[in-house]
């Protein structure tokens, strides 16, 4: 090879590659270019379907998250209001409970107290040892204190 030798050379070789090259063009073109299109056609197809089917998808993954969201909203504020009832219930049984015991207590207060009178009034008998009429004034006194306790 010597160094005054042209960049590119037409010769005969040159215009066998271009005869080559448009034969591979028209064998492409007349049995490739149609199977290779709808084979890029069915794939931009599939790509383009299973986009739509994942913007569907994310729709209806919101749609659900929204719905979980309200849900658990109601869940919660359910869940309050029975905790309030509850805690109303309890109160309530709370305070007939008090109040019922305190009612016992006064009641059994006012037994003792009667019983403790009974017998003050039973000793004031037995150390005065009187007669009739003063029992039976002594007894109306009683029974008159007992009336202004109760």
């Amino acid at each position: 090879m010597t160094g005054n030798m042209p960049v590119v050379s037409i010769d005969i070789t040159f215009f066998w590659q271009m005869i080559n090259f448009i034969v591979l063009l028209f064998i492409f073109n007349r049995y490739f270019r149609k199977p290779l299109a709808k084979i890029i056609k069915e794939r931009k197809d599939k790509i383009e379907a299973e986009f739509f089917e994942a913007q569907k998808d994310k729709y209806t993954a919101e749609i659900l998250r929204k719905k979980v969201e309200e849900e658990l909203s109601n869940s919660k504020k359910t869940a309050v209001e029975l905790i309030k009832n509850a805690e109303r219930k309890a109160l309530e049984e709370s305070d007939k409970i008090v109040s019922k015991k305190l009612k016992e207590n006064a009641q059994k207060e006012l037994n003792l107290e009667v019983k403790k009178l009974a017998t003050e009034l039973a000793e004031k008998l037995i150390k005065e040892k009187i007669d009739s009429e003063r029992e039976t004034s002594l007894i109306d006194n009683f029974i008159a204190e007992v009336g202004e306790d109760i």
